[in-house]
């Protein structure tokens, strides 16, 4: 039975997470996370991990006594300000071993006296205090009946080294009231000292262009790590709840058919990565490879595709931006289409205009489902969960699929009012559609088709605003 790991993931950004707290979050097969714990590393857990809050040191003992392996994360280290250590006892008493993986807290003021007292350390000119929340005002009166002047330059920092993080700066004896007025809670670093005065110098982050924003993701987990990264980098802080999740199809004798008649296949056309990453699985099992595809011409649907298949050693002779039938058709207008066999592996969808219209210009077209899009059985309550709570400021869609399997999430009658104020971004005209007919008002469409395109148009927003 392998140990259940107590981690503390420091602030929570994915940048300043210890290596060991990366390794433990890897290799779990459940993960369970504390109230107040960012939810930032939490990609970094294999697609088949079962992610879910901490309710209670019960589910670890079951769950344990399973032969999971099981990592808790919490926010700083497991033993400050958390509830590791009343964990910890429980499973001790339950016969189930455990491990602490402690985690950094960063300053993220550097001061520029000599000395820098961590605590409630006399002396130092420089002195940088957690305060749990609730603890605020108590921290500060302590400060001040041990000698600090109430004109001392100070600082509370919330949600340090993060992307929402937020500074409130006052002279000590006037920062807890400055800070009730703008109604902020949690755990804060309370700096004060010569440092503060360089704060807003050295305070980059809140520089960034979506600094403060949530953003939803709701894209599947294995295809985020590029549009979490460049989300990041602008400052925002990034909540991925996703709503669709890729099963391959079985290897059934319409694909073994399709994939030994592609030296008879004059074109192919892939609709998305997925369909790209997931036809190569197939052709892999099936004995063949890259060569398959000699004697046919690649259309490849949004430059995504076109660049999975670059990564199979394949460049397709079209790249199309439209991801509809009629605009497929338009595309290849000026291909000759009479008497060609042209499969489309895509996903397991409606049946659409594409074939027929094909077909009108003597085409033969065979649609191969190469996966269904699912909606993850827990996204609903997810949701709910954070539309219930503190909400996002933007949601992002990356296809139709994502959108409907979102609004499904709801109960009709709720959607527009638990969304609040957030603004639905959408990768693409088409998708931007699917969010209107089914009710959801489209503030941003990207120009480009990619998720780099997405978080440009989100950034170009919120430099409007």
């Amino acid at each position: 039975m392998s140990p259940v790991k107590l981690v503390g993931v420091g602030p929570g950004h994915p940048g300043l997470a210890t290596l060991q707290a990366v390794e433990a979050i890897k290799d779990a097969d459940v993960i369970r996370h504390s109230d107040g714990c960012g939810v930032g590393l939490l990609h970094l857990a294999s697609a088949n991990t079962d992610i879910g809050p901490l309710n209670s040191a019960d589910e670890l003992v079951r769950l344990a006594k399973t032969g999971k392996r099981i990592t808790v994360l919490f926010p700083g280290n497991p033993y400050a300000f958390s509830n590791g250590s009343e964990i910890a006892e429980k499973l001790e008493r339950a016969g189930i071993d455990f491990e602490a993986v402690p985690g950094l807290i960063p300053l993220t003021i550097e001061g520029r006296s000599a000395s820098i007292g961590l605590g409630l350390v006399k002396g130092s000119e420089t002195v940088v205090l957690r305060l749990a929340s609730g603890w605020w005002e108590s921290g500060i009166s302590k400060l001040l009946a041990d000698g600090r002047k109430a004109d001392t330059p100070a600082a509370l920092i919330l949600n340090p080294g993060q992307p929402g993080q937020h500074r409130v700066s006052a002279p000590l004896g006037e920062l807890a009231r400055k800070a009730a007025t703008y109604g902020l809670r949690g755990d804060a670093l309370l700096v004060l000292g010569p440092g503060v005065e360089l704060s807003d110098r050295l305070d980059t982050m809140s520089k960034r262009p979506l600094h403060g924003r949530r953003v939803l993701i709701t894209r599947a987990r294995h295809q985020v790590d590029t549009f979490r990264r460049e989300l990041l980098d602008l400052g925002a802080s990034v909540v991925e709840i996703p709503t669709i999740q890729i099963e391959s199809m079985p290897m059934d004798d319409q694909v073994t058919r399709a994939i030994k008649h592609l030296d008879r296949t004059a074109l192919v056309i892939f609709a998305s990565a997925n369909a790209v990453d997931i036809f190569f699985q197939m052709l892999l099992t099936s004995g063949s490879d890259a060569r398959a595809f000699h004697g046919s011409k690649l259309c490849a649907i949004g430059q995504e595709t076109a660049e999975s298949l670059e990564a199979h050693g394949l460049r397709p002779e079209l790249i199309t931006s439209e991801y509809t039938a009629e605009g497929l058709a338009k595309a290849l207008e000026g291909w000759e289409m009479n008497g060609l066999h042209v499969l489309v592996p895509r996903a397991e969808v409606a049946r659409d205009a594409l074939p027929s219209l094909l077909a009108n210009r003597g085409a033969e077209v065979e649609i191969l489902p190469v996966y269904r899009a699912k909606c993850p059985p827990e996204a609903s309550d997810s949701l709910m969960r954070l539309f219930n709570n503190e909400g996002v400021d933007v949601i992002t869609f990356t296809s139709s699929s994502t959108v409907a399997n979102f609004v499904r999430a709801f109960p009709e009658d709720r959607l527009p009012a638990v969304l609040g104020d957030a603004e639905v971004a959408c990768m693409g005209p088409v998708t931007a559609d699917t969010a209107r007919k089914l009710g959801l008002p489209v503030a941003i469409v990207a120009r480009e088709y990619t998720t780099h395109g997405l978080v440009q148009a989100i950034a170009e927003s919120a430099a409007r605003k």
